[in-house]
């Protein structure tokens, strides 16, 4: 090589790439498909695999032409270039730059279209710190709606990640239902307030059908766990047992969500019901992987079933770690199975419905400054709660926060009305045994009744 001259070595160069080229072109050749009559190509050993496994950009979602033409051009320097945008944009962020945020946040987007934590962080910093830049709640719910977009926009772009449908259901169930603008932002969800764009009616984008903010939660969350089914491609949010089971609980958020604003009727009870039978034959019934058992396992069991497989793994000589009951109840407490099995169960049944009612009449007679009226409805509601929690069936919800905490503010209601009537308040009572059991919760609780009292004002 050194004997020979300069125009030599370069002529040896290009020879070499010459020849080079034609196994990259071979094995890169591009797929052709059938037009007019004419036979189509698989394409090359590189397309044929890409099609054999799904490892096109076009089976990760829709493809979008100028992302593609932007990494191409920047060859190497992508990496670069994203890096300089993430620190514009949180510098745009600082600097209350929003528009400007928005167009860095699209060119990030562009340059990194199939990395997940890029449509994670910039659709929660949407939907929860630049809405909470916002005074206004009609702008921060704007805000709000474009961390949804751009979660859905995410997702249409990674058919793939479960992650991504569960983050849309996510958003548009807790930040929309949750919030401290929870009452507006669920009446906004339907009502949009930009009624010259939408006529009083919902932002299609993140609301078509005009629904409950949870229902249309509890659809992405399906169509998050449908994608699970369908690309066997687990998530990793959290483990399998507890993602599987948001379909079900967006059901459990949107009857608690219509019962805090005075829904007390047989649509909340439907809802309830309907909930109640999917937890225990869908979501109960799902086999789900447990690793130590190095076998499938679901949560609706029987006394008599779990007696059997106790009987089974004891003459097995299993110890109680690698017994199948042992996960069964393990899975059960983390996922808060037998609490929903239970609540949607007693939740359903109209005589809790009328208690919920009542106790809630009670709490707004009080409000009103009618402590007569008041007393007489949180007697009746206070009287049908405690005969239900007296039900074998029921007994383990005495013990459950939400309980608790609803039957000392109902105590708390009563006790109040008998005070502005300078009444006693009598040696016995319905719930007396919770408000004893309780006592130590009393002063936390105390808090939350003083707030929704000053808030009534």
């Amino acid at each position: 090589m050194s004997n020979l001259t300069s125009l030599q070595r370069k002529l040896l160069y290009l020879g070499g790439i010459v020849l080079l080229l034609i196994p990259i072109t071979w094995l890169g050749l591009p797929a052709e498909p059938a037009r007019g009559g004419k036979q189509g190509s698989a394409g090359g050993l590189l397309a044929q695999k890409r099609e054999q496994f799904e490892y096109g950009e076009h089976d990760l979602g829709n493809v979008d032409p100028a992302s593609s033409t932007m990494n191409l051009l920047l060859l190497g320097f992508r990496g670069f270039a994203t890096s300089v945008l993430w620190t514009e944009a949180i510098d745009q962020q600082r600097n209350k730059d929003w528009a400007g945020l928005r167009a860095t946040t699209e060119s990030i987007i562009l340059l990194q279209p199939h990395f997940l934590k890029v449509w994670h962080f910039q659709g929660w910093n949407l939907a929860y710190n630049v809405s909470a830049e916002w005074d206004g709640v009609t702008d921060r719910y704007y805000w709000v709606k474009e961390g949804i977009k751009f979660f859905k926009k995410g997702r249409d772009r990674n058919a793939r990640y479960a992650e991504l449908y569960w983050y849309v259901g996510d958003t548009t169930g807790k930040k929309i239902g949750r919030s401290d603008e929870a009452v507006q932002f669920r009446k906004y969800f339907r009502h949009d307030p930009d009624v010259a764009r939408y006529n009083d009616g919902p932002d299609p984008e993140v609301n078509r059908e005009s629904l409950d903010n949870y229902q249309v939660a509890g659809i992405s969350f399906q169509q998050a766990n449908d994608t699970i089914v369908k690309y066997d491609n687990e998530q990793h949010i959290m483990a399998p047992y507890l993602f599987r089971a948001y379909p079900q609980r967006a059901n459990f958020d949107h009857a608690m969500a219509l019962q805090r604003e005075g829904e007390f009727g047989e649509v909340v009870r439907n809802i309830w019901a309907d909930g109640f039978r999917d937890w225990t034959t869908k979501y109960g019934m799902m086999d789900l992987d447990c690793e130590v058992l190095n076998k499938k396992i679901h949560l609706e069991v029987s006394r008599d079933e779990l007696a059997a497989m106790d009987k089974r793994d004891i003459a097995a000589n299993k110890d109680p770690f690698h017994r199948e009951t042992t996960w069964i109840g393990k899975y059960q407490d983390q996922a808060n199975y037998p609490y929903w099995r239970a609540r949607s169960r007693l939740e359903s049944e109209k005589e809790m419905s009328e208690a919920h009612r009542l106790l809630y009449e009670g709490e707004e007679a009080l409000h009103r400054a009618d402590p007569v009226n008041a007393i007489d409805l949180y007697l009746q509601g206070m009287t049908k709660f405690d005969k239900l929690l007296q039900d074998n069936d029921y007994k383990q919800m005495k013990t459950e926060d939400e309980t608790i905490e609803e039957a000392l503010l109902a105590v708390m209601g009563w006790q109040r009305s008998l005070e502005l009537i300078d009444e006693e308040i009598p040696e016995q009572f319905p719930l007396k045994d919770m408000w004893e059991r309780n006592a130590a919760r009393q002063k936390n609780i105390r808090l939350e009744f003083d707030r929704r009292r000053r808030s009534a004002k």
